[in-house]
């Protein structure tokens, strides 16, 4: 009887996502679904978690893949790379998600099956593998990186396996469970893991997961501090044992979600954290402290009771080598116990502010980060230009995320967020007709000055920003009426490519899209050309991934966009 009810509730949310996403195949809502709260923990934004979407024809019994290193989501774009020195953390993560009553057992044994082919390390992959589709091999791909990259070095890595469905967890047969430590040990073996995971999520747990608090307090303890008058600023000096406890959550791992602010990148910069290393390891009579700026925090608000202070949805701006470098001294099971116990009690200098504003705040990420060379795609959504865009379509009901899941974890519903990454995608295809690298290199688009100042310039109209990211969602939508038996990987295959024809059907440069689309022009017939036209020319082309993805698709629906263009003119 409870799990009836558990059962129900699952349902109802499944059918209140469908409405909202205006999808009637409720198993991929479903999917989505569990795919957020399964990766709640390593707080990925909403383009990181639909990427992993591997689900439909040959998906080896894989809806959904993640490998996660050092805390990032390592993708398959040329530019993404596993560090090559210092430690890695390496999380692969693996969903198989089924809108059914129940557990069975030929799903798992399909993984072990997947695992066998696609996750063999002395194995030449030199092409894809035709039982398998191409979302699932170059997970597989990324996978095999990352974990050749590991080999000689001080490496944790973890699988972590869940299947879901809106059963009971009590009733599982024997068999499948059985077969599910097969599986483990399989992977195991395969990818040298120091932990696997099996983790069976039915409809109690997907409810327990959904019920989890979005705004993060945590407490840190002190030994001394100086606050202001009006209690928006400490100045705090902390013990690195109470530094580990607040930046660890309850089974010691790393609560990487509290980095999400800053701008320094971590991976790689190994002479800073050799530097820092090297202080904990020759620390004599000398205090931690000393030798170290420290850390800067940002909270939401800061609740003191005597010497331990309660912050509301903190993030570090400065200091994640400082933080990252302690951690893993504190956790290294190489580093004798007793030096460890004796750094315990050494100081770390600790800086908290609760900014007024957004402006305020990331003056402070600007400020604090001035003397580092900062990653590009981090201090992006800081520019004003995006604070604009934030506002204006604010006023439509859509939800800007120029800062990591700022809606996302304020309760805001899928379908009115409107993340970075999505606006830079739809601008490449829209005003520079690059369907091609706007599928295949979201990431990239904001690392290029050069396709950065083209796309976001303070010189367009406001309206064009929402016109195009609006026509975007319309073509998503008529894809979904039109194509509800394809997949959601279908859909982003070839989205961007509609919304390219589209635009250069009816413009010939950057200057001219980019004035033109503070103009809402398109319509129904527009719109269902273009998509005709497309999709034809994608099956055409053999309607894979790596079609969407490539520069010979781009030229195809191009000289397609500018035939029409040409018929268009001659017409009138």
């Amino acid at each position: 009887m409870a799990n009836e009810t558990y059962r129900a509730l699952v349902e109802q949310i499944v059918d209140e996502r469908s409405k909202l996403a205006g999808l009637t195949d409720k198993s991929e809502v479903f999917e989505s679904l569990v795919n957020s709260l399964i990766l709640s923990s390593y707080d990925l934004t909403i383009d990181e978690i639909e990427d992993g979407d591997t689900d439909g024809s040959g998906d080896g019994q894989i809806d959904a893949m993640y490998v996660v290193v050092n805390g990032s989501v390592l993708t398959d774009e040329e530019e993404d790379k596993v560090p090559d020195k210092g430690p890695l953390e390496i999380d692969i993560i693996i969903a198989q998600t089924k809108f059914v009553d129940g557990f069975e057992e030929n799903p798992l044994k399909i993984i072990r099956s997947t695992a066998r082919d696609l996750l063999d390390l002395n194995k030449e992959y030199g092409s894809y593998l035709t039982n398998y589709n191409e979302r699932i091999q170059d997970k597989f791909a990324i996978a095999r990186k990352a974990l050749v990259a590991s080999a000689g070095r001080a490496a944790k890595i973890r699988v972590r396996i869940f299947y879901a469905s809106k059963a009971s967890i009590d009733n599982i047969h024997h068999t499948v469970i059985t077969t599910g430590e097969t599986l483990k040990r399989d992977f195991a073996a395969y990818a040298t893991a120091s932990s696997v995971e099996l983790n069976f999520l039915g409809a109690k747990e997907i409810i327990d997961l959904s019920r989890q608090p979005t705004t993060s307090n945590r407490s840190l303890e002190l030994q001394d501090l100086l606050s202001s008058n009006s209690g928006d600023s400490f100045a705090c000096l902390v013990t690195v044992d109470s530094l580990i406890k607040f930046l660890s959550d309850e089974n010691g791992d790393l609560v990487r979600a509290l980095f999400d602010a800053n701008v320094r990148d971590f991976l790689g910069k190994t002479e800073v954290n050799d530097a820092i290393r090297a202080t904990l390891l020759e620390l004599k009579d000398e205090d931690f402290w000393w030798f170290n700026n420290g850390i800067t925090i940002v909270a939401a608000a800061v609740d003191q009771k005597g010497k331990k202070l309660m912050l509301t949805d903190p993030l570090l701006v400065n200091g994640l080598q400082t933080s990252n470098v302690l951690y893993a001294f504190m956790t290294d099971m190489n580093i004798d116990d007793t030096l460890k116990d004796s750094r315990r009690s050494k100081i770390v200098l600790v800086k908290i502010i609760v900014p007024p504003n957004e402006q305020i705040r990331d003056g402070i990420v600007r400020a604090t980060n001035s003397q580092t060379n900062i990653p590009k795609p981090y201090l992006r959504g800081m520019d004003l230009v995006h604070r604009n865009i934030e506002d204006h379509l604010r006023a439509s009901n859509l939800f800007y995320e120029r800062r990591k899941n700022q809606y996302k974890n304020d309760g805001k519903s899928r379908s009115v967020i409107i993340t970075l990454i999505e606006m830079a995608q739809s601008l490449m295809a829209a005003f520079l007709f690059r369907g091609s690298d706007a599928r295949g290199r979201p990431n990239s688009l904001l690392k290029s000055d050069d396709d950065y100042q083209k796309l976001f310039s303070e010189k367009y109209d406001l309206d064009a920003f929402k016109n195009v990211i609006e026509a975007k969602r319309l073509i998503m939508s008529a894809l979904i009426e039109k194509y509800h038996n394809k997949t959601s990987a279908y859909r982003n295959d070839i989205v961007f490519h509609i919304l390219a024809f589209i635009s250069e059907r009816k413009f010939f440069s950057l200057s001219h899209a980019s004035q033109g689309w503070k103009n809402n022009f398109l319509d129904d017939v527009q719109l269902d050309e273009a998509i005709a036209t497309v999709v034809d020319l994608f099956e055409k082309a053999g309607g894979t991934d790596r079609v969407a993805k490539s520069t010979l698709f781009k030229t195809t629906v191009s000289e397609a966009a500018v035939a029409r263009r040409s018929a268009d003119q001659n017409a009138s």
